[in-house]
């Protein structure tokens, strides 16, 4: 059995895979592990929380081979450090050398097999790659205070933004307001308040959902959020395919593709473009360290993963985003 471990700040996705028939046999969800946002120590608990969940789902099992794609390795010295500090630390579990890699180029990999291709992904950060000639090249996913465009962090930041112009007059109505204070049971710039004196991240990210609920309801002004984050990730494609001189795979992943809205107007603009769910991406490391480029086998894993979501407890598919 191998294990596949996807980290980032709002979960962290455990997966094991029998590699023999490409049964996919546990899977176990976490907090976040993503150490710009949260600490070793958090990040080493969360990570071990759902390689148990995962483990307690597909029984007794040998783990013979891993690999972990944890948010933030790579981005510096430091981050690369802490990060192999804590697979070291739980190596034990494996009976093989643990292999690390970025969250992102798993998700690269899942879209792509490896190929050529461009991908989004958009889950409480936002990140672009694209793999040209073998090489995974990256671009955004700078800050949440300067980038992070079209995340659920962004579209929940925007959305409050709408919400309190709303408020002020300055532009028309939206039940957005209504949401966020039944939300938070709070009037609006109490909520707004709260929010800047116990900033979360996740917290934030969270109520792109709030969002995505208005706008399905009708209401103009969270549609026109919605339709300012797909422009922005039509802005990363399209800044991506100036990089190819032929069509190649293009591919969204992330909890943001959860909402119809997005996923339509990406259909509609992009034919064929493959959508993944954030909780998805450890798929694609599991297929790295398998050394599969079968699209049949990663699909077959994406629906086995699909099955086994009823098995999750309550607070896993919490951290999901399950509506």
């Amino acid at each position: 059995m191998i294990l596949s471990v996807d980290g980032g700040g709002t979960k962290t996705a455990a997966i094991i895979v029998d590699e023999k028939n490409y049964r996919l046999a546990g899977f176990g969800v976490a907090g976040p592990s993503n150490v710009r946002s949260v600490t070793a120590s958090t990040s080493r608990k969360n990570i071990l929380k759902a390689i148990k969940n995962a483990e307690k789902m597909a029984g007794s099992v040998s783990i013979t081979g891993s690999i972990y794609g944890i948010a933030g390795y790579g981005d510096s010295i430091a981050y690369t450090e802490e990060i192999k500090s804590i697979v070291k630390s739980i190596e034990a579990i494996s009976d093989g050398k643990a292999v690390i890699t970025n969250d992102g180029e798993a998700a690269v990999y899942l879209v792509t097999m490896g190929d050529d291709g461009i991908v989004t992904a958009l889950g409480t950060g936002s990140v672009g790659a694209y793999i040209k000639d073998g090489k995974v090249n990256r671009i955004g996913g700078w800050s949440y205070l300067t980038d992070d465009v079209a995340s659920g962090y962004w579209i929940a930041r925007n959305g409050i933004e709408m919400a309190e112009k709303s408020y002020d007059g300055i532009i028309g109505k939206t039940s957005l307001i209504e949401k966020l204070q039944e939300h938070f049971k709070l009037p609006l710039r109490d909520l707004v308040a709260d929010l800047e004196a116990h900033f979360n991240k996740r917290v934030m990210a969270s109520l792109a959902m709030d969002v995505d609920t208005e706008a399905e309801k009708g209401d103009k002004i969270s549609e026109n959020v919605l339709y300012m984050a797909f422009n922005e990730i039509k802005l990363m494609i399209d800044g991506m395919k100036k990089n190819f001189e032929k069509p190649v795979a293009v591919g969204s992943i992330g909890g943001v593709m959860q909402s119809r809205t997005i996923r339509e107007l990406l259909h509609r603009e992009y034919n064929g473009i493959k959508i993944f769910y954030g909780y998805h991406v450890a798929i694609g490391n599991a297929m790295r360290l398998l050394g599969s480029r079968s699209s049949e086998v990663r699909d077959s894993f994406v629906s086995q993963m699909e099955e086994k979501i009823d098995l999750l407890s309550q607070s896993e598919r919490d951290l999901l985003f399950i509506k």
